[in-house]
């Protein structure tokens, strides 16, 4: 089920000129295509034991936020029958009916069926824009441990040609960087693209993605991580948390 009548943030610069996502995959290696074993945590500061395993990333265009609740509400106890529990909830910070929702999967065969049910999706189409919506199944790799201090969210993911050497990429930097102007908040990848990483980042300045995005110094360092799609990016607000009743 595919959303494609709104526009999230998908940057088109010259080939190759992937520029933001460079700010985050700046790297030390040399671009090899040899297998990293991606277990050394040092130096970082994030962990492997994270709070959420297998995810489910829900992307939708709503008519009414209030609508898409009352669907939520009407739905909690099927979804949680098919071990679905929301997580977070965010809306576009720019379209305001955008609705991205985090929920947590226990049993990934069950959370499946929920979504090729139109009886349990029925009323989730119903308060969609058109009638579709956007889903993806990811595996959470990494987790921030540190206390975040940026307060905008941005949610993101691009295609890479190895995931285990753009992680490699991404950790070395925040060894020899540690310094940054945004936080990545959590590293997923996904499960019918493994090779697909998406994130959940903070940051204070709300164009932070156009101006790096104009930084044509880390094109090749882009190249050498092994990005090889354009990021989409979408501008959310955190509307509410609710814990799944697990």
């Amino acid at each position: 089920m595919e959303i494609n009548y709104f526009r999230p943030m998908t940057f088109r610069p010259p080939l190759f000129a992937f520029s933001f996502l460079l700010s985050i995959t700046l790297i030390g290696c040399g671009g090899s295509e040899a297998d990293t074993d991606g277990d050394d945590m040092s130096n970082v500061p994030f962990t492997r034991d994270v709070s959420l395993d297998t995810s489910l990333v829900t992307i939708m265009q709503s008519v009414n936020l209030c609508d898409w609740r009352s669907a939520v509400n009407s739905n909690q106890k099927g979804q949680e029958d098919h071990s679905i529990y929301l997580k977070e909830v965010y809306k576009g910070r720019i379209e305001s009916n955008l609705v991205v929702s985090v929920c947590d999967v226990e049993n990934l065969a069950l959370a499946e069926d929920y979504l090729n049910s139109t009886v349990h999706m029925g009323p989730y189409l119903q308060v969609s824009e058109d009638g579709n919506m956007k889903y993806h199944f990811l595996d959470q790799q990494l987790e921030y441990t540190k206390e975040t201090k940026d307060t905008l969210v941005f949610y993101m993911h691009f295609k890479t040609m190895k995931y285990e050497r753009w992680e490699k990429a991404f950790l070395d930097d925040y060894r020899e960087n540690p310094e940054h102007e945004f936080e990545v908040t959590h590293v997923f990848r996904g499960i019918d693209e493994p090779n697909r990483v998406h994130m959940i980042f903070l940051a204070n300045d709300p164009n932070y993605v156009e101006r790096m995005e104009k930084n044509n110094s880390f094109r090749m360092k882009m190249l050498a991580a092994g990005v090889v799609s354009y990021p989409e990016t979408y501008k959310l607000v955190r509307s509410t948390e609710k814990k799944g009743g697990k």
